[in-house]
Parts: structure tokens; sequence; C-alpha cells
């Protein structure tokens, strides 16, 4: 008696993954479904707002360097502090 308990108990346990396996599947086909892709707009389309938003997103930072010109000395020119000393 105990033994086909058992063996009942185990065919139980089995389908029971067997059916969970299925709703996973079917599940996972569901999720794929759902998932729409957004239409193309170009850039040039949107409104403004999403435009910057873009254009922000792209933009990065200068880090470290300054982005101002700079230009050596001149030293033929005439320089105070160089003349006092």
């Amino acid at each position: 008696m105990e033994s086909i308990e058992r063996s009942v108990q185990k065919m139980s346990e089995e389908e029971k993954t067997e059916e969970t396996a299925e709703e996973n599947v079917k599940e996972e086909s569901v999720k794929k479904d759902e998932v729409k892709k957004e239409p193309f707009i170009p850039i040039s389309k949107q409104s403004k707002l999403n435009q910057k938003k873009f254009h922000d997103s792209k933009r990065g930072t200068w880090g470290n360097v300054n982005p101002v010109t700079r230009t050596p000395p001149n030293p033929k020119a005439y320089n105070r502090r160089k003349t006092g000393r």
C-alpha cells in the first residue's frame, strides 16, 4: 500500500512540474507578444523638448580640459613684471 501511495505522489509531483513548465512557457510567449516596438520618429520631427532631451543625452563633459584657447606670451612684447627685476 505504501509503495503505491509513494508512486502516486511521485506521479503527481511530476505532473505538477510539467504543468508549471508549460505555464512558464506560455507566460514567456505572452510577454514576448506584449512587448511592442514604438514607431521610429526622426529627431527633426519630434517636439523641441524631446529634441533637447536627445541632444543633452549625447553631450558629454570636457573633463579636465579647459576649452579656452591659450596663446604663448609674445617674447618681443613689453612685460612690466619682467622689467622691474
